[in-house]
């Protein structure tokens, strides 16, 4: 079982706020493929009010996070973040409802 990070993840926020967002893919794109804008992505990773869970991932000398946001039991997002001079969004992405159950039954149980 995985630890949840949300805290840790709040704190950079908070941290980083001020020196703004860059994109790993184009907005347009990403705008698209979530049907929303980037005003709305950029408020709701600085709000964190849906966070449902939060993973820490170290990969090539760099840490990410995945920030598991769950809006109804059927819909939500994933935002994978991580932290450069800005907040750097590498990619977003809907989940649907059987990934959310799958992941409520592994990933999100408490510890």
């Amino acid at each position: 079982m995985t630890k949840n990070y949300s805290e840790e993840v709040k704190e950079l926020i908070e941290e980083y706020k001020e020196k703004g967002f860059e994109w790993g893919k184009p907005i347009d794109y990403l705008e698209f493929r979530n049907s929303c804008s980037k005003e709305e992505m950029e408020k709701e990773i600085l709000d964190c009010s849906n966070v449902e869970f939060v993973e820490k991932q170290r990969e090539q000398d760099e840490t990410r996070y995945k920030l598991y946001f769950v809006y109804i039991s059927k819909t939500g997002r994933v935002y994978v973040l991580k932290f450069t001079e800005k907040i750097r969004i590498i990619t977003i992405y809907p989940i649907g409802k059987q990934t959310l159950k799958n992941y409520k039954e592994r990933k999100f149980k408490k510890l």
